[in-house]
C-alpha cells in the first residue's frame, strides 16, 4: 500500500512523513509532490492508494487535482488539507469524493484517525473485492452506520462530534456526507428519532411522567423537551397524550 503527501511546503510533507512513520502503517512507499499536477502525475504512475492533498497550492490546486486523481485512479483514497475550516471546503470534499478533510496544523491523533480509516476500508474492500456492503455506496455505508449509532444511542447525550468519531471523519465532513445521504442534518435526524420514540412512550407508559419521558429519550431538561416537543409537533407532551387516550 502506498500514500502520496501533496503540499506545496517541504517542511509540512516532511511533518506529515515523520507522522506517518510513527505511526507504523507498513507502507510500501510514501510518495511527495509540491503541487497539484505533480500529485496527478504521480498518482497516475504509482496508483497510491491515500492521497493526502492540499487544498491551497499554487497552479493546479487540490480540488482541481483532487478531480483528475479520481480520473486517472478511482480507487483512491484523498485526504483534504486545509489552513482554514470552512463549510464550503468540506462540501466541496464531499462533491470530489474526498475521504476526510483535515485542518492544519494537522494533529497527530486525528491524521492516524482518518488515515486508520483509509486502511481499513482499502482491506476490506480487497477482501469482498467490490468494496461495497448490500450493494451501498461507500458515503451509504456511513450514514447507514450513523443512522444505526443514533438508532442505538438517542437516549444518551448524543453529538455530531461523537458519531463522526465512529466513523472516523471530521465532524464537518460528516455532516455535510450526512445532510446529502440523509435529506436532513445530523441534529434534525436525531431530534425526529428522539421525538418518535418520545411519542411511542406518551402513547404506551400513561403512568410515566413528562420528566421521565424526557429523560427516557435523552432530553435532561424537561422544559426544553416540551419546547421543542411542542415546536416539532404543534402540541405539548401532556395534550399529545391525552389526545391519544381520548382516542382510544
Amino acid at each position: 500500500m502506498k500514500i502520496l503527501l501533496a503540499d506545496d511546503e517541504p517542511i509540512v510533507r516532511r511533518g506529515l512523513r515523520e507522522m506517518i512513520k510513527n505511526f507504523n502503517f507498513s507502507f510500501d512507499a510514501v510518495l511527495d509532490a509540491g503541487t497539484g499536477r505533480e500529485a496527478a502525475a504521480l498518482t497516475e504512475r504509482f496508483r497510491p492508494e491515500i492521497v493526502l492533498l492540499d487544498i491551497k497550492m499554487p497552479g493546479q490546486d487540490g480540488l482541481a487535482a483532487a478531480q483528475e486523481i479520481k480520473r486517472v485512479n478511482p480507487p483512491t483514497e484523498i485526504i483534504f488539507l486545509t489552513a482554514y475550516a470552512y463549510f464550503n471546503y468540506a462540501q466541496e470534499a464531499v462533491r470530489c469524493g474526498a475521504k476526510d478533510y483535515l485542518v492544519k496544523p494537522v494533529h497527530p491523533k486525528d491524521l492516524r484517525q482518518v488515515i486508520s480509516g483509509c486502511v481499513e476500508e482499502i482491506s476490506g474492500s480487497r477482501s469482498t473485492a467490490t468494496g461495497s456492503q448490500n450493494g451501498l455506496t461507500r458515503s451509504q455505508q456511513f450514514v447507514k452506520f450513523a443512522v444505526e449509532y443514533i438508532a442505538k444511542n438517542y437516549m444518551k447525550p448524543l453529538t455530531l462530534e461523537q458519531a463522526a468519531r465512529e466513523v472516523h471523519l471530521s465532524p464537518a465532513y460528516f455532516s455535510c456526507l450526512f445532510s446529502r445521504e440523509q435529506g436532513q442534518t445530523f441534529t434534525e435526524f436525531l431530534t425526529a428519532t428522539r421525538l418518535e420514540k418520545a411519542k411511542e412512550l406518551l402513547r404506551t407508559a400513561p403512568a410515566l411522567p413528562i420528566s421521565d419521558v424526557a429523560g427516557e429519550v435523552g432530553y435532561e431538561d424537561v422544559s426544553y423537551f416540551s419546547r421543542v416537543f411542542k415546536k416539532k409537533t404543534g402540541t405539548t407532551p401532556a395534550r399529545y397524550r391525552k389526545k391519544r387516550e381520548y382516542a382510544k
